[in-house]
């Protein structure tokens, strides 16, 4: 494979190769095991999507909504109200502290936020 592809190697391990050369090894982790440990994790990146579009693009709540449901999950917008009460803990933190996009690229590594 060419530098600019991810390789799996045995150890689980996945190894980048930058444009400049660097070569990154990463060990993987399994985070979810099951079915609802992914709802569960799928619910709480909904959420943090919302607090972002609602509080930091500050977009009304029902773009939001259609946003969330037509654009990035391809869910029923119950199922994001459902996240939202699952997660509202989450979400008042959120709100309380601020959480700045970069705090959120920390938290979801892969959304660009």
């Amino acid at each position: 494979m060419d530098g600019s592809q991810l390789d799996l190697f045995p150890g689980n391990k996945v190894a980048f190769s930058g444009d400049h050369g660097r070569t990154s090894t990463t060990p993987l982790r399994r985070i979810a095991v099951n079915r609802a440990e992914r709802i569960k994790l799928r619910n709480k990146v909904m959420v943090a999507r919302l607090y972002y579009w609602r509080e930091i693009m500050r977009r009304r709540l029902d773009d939001v909504i259609i946003i969330l449901a037509e654009n990035e999950f391809f869910v029923d917008e119950r199922t994001i109200n459902n996240a939202w009460m699952e997660y509202a803990d989450f979400f008042e933190h959120l709100c309380s502290t601020h959480a700045t996009p970069r705090q959120l690229s920390k938290m979801f590594p892969c959304w660009k936020w």
